[in-house]
């Protein structure tokens, strides 16, 4: 799943894709979030695995989720470049080392891991969350803020959602069927930035309509090599 903005007789709409490597849907909206993706009428009746980049609103659906990991390793950078700590690194080449992994078993014909190398990877995973902590002390509490949370780096934020969400940064390593990044549904959006940038905008709403639906035909096609 993923969405683009596009502007729409110089308005900002946007359009919405849900992938699979048989089909592939687009749907343009006013809107950016649940209230788009609700209409779209997927989502909230999908009982499989929506890979996505962890924007709020996908999470709100029932089905199993997974994030794509492409934009933790970008973050991961991020984090080890500007507050110069070693667990980011840590992550890094761990997340980089069980897609390599992956794909070897993959390439050998096997479907999954052995429980205890799934064992293995999720020790060193939490171990590396688990020292990462020492890089983030508790807030001071005795200063009383006026109003709001207080603001947390950057990294502590990053590292909250690797705690959190563990199930679904690590899903592509206990199921084969699930990538390791959302990158087919940002390949099915190319085309909408390349129509954009030639043409700039959509003179019409039902004229973005019309191209979204022609595009996602021409898609599905290609993915089934007709």
């Amino acid at each position: 799943c993923d969405e683009t903005g596009v502007n729409v007789k110089g308005t900002l709409h946007w359009i919405h894709t849900v992938s699979s490597d048989v089909m592939t849907y687009y749907m343009l909206h006013a809107k950016r979030g649940t209230i788009a993706m609700d209409e779209m009428e997927i989502l909230p009746e999908y009982k499989g695995i929506a890979v996505h980049d962890h924007w709020r609103p996908y999470n709100k659906y029932s089905c199993k989720h997974s994030f794509c990991n492409a934009h933790h390793l970008r973050e991961l950078n991020f984090i080890s470049q500007s507050e110069k700590v070693i667990w980011s690194e840590n992550m890094h080449v761990l997340l980089t080392t069980i897609n390599k992994e992956v794909y070897k078993a993959k390439k050998r014909g096997k479907t999954y891991f052995p429980k205890n190398k799934v064992a293995q990877f999720i020790q060193y995973y939490d171990d590396i969350c688990k020292g990462a902590l020492v890089y983030y002390p508790p807030p001071d509490t005795t200063t009383k803020k006026a109003r709001g949370r207080t603001a947390q780096a950057k990294g502590k934020n990053l590292l909250d959602r690797f705690i959190k969400y563990k199930e679904e940064v690590l899903r592509f390593c206990t199921d084969f069927s699930v990538p390791f990044t959302n990158n087919l549904a940002e390949r099915d959006l190319r085309m909408i930035k390349v129509k954009e940038k030639i043409s700039g905008t959509f003179a019409s709403f039902k004229g973005g309509e019309i191209f979204t639906r022609i595009r996602g035909y021409i898609s599905t096609v290609k993915k089934n090599n007709r």
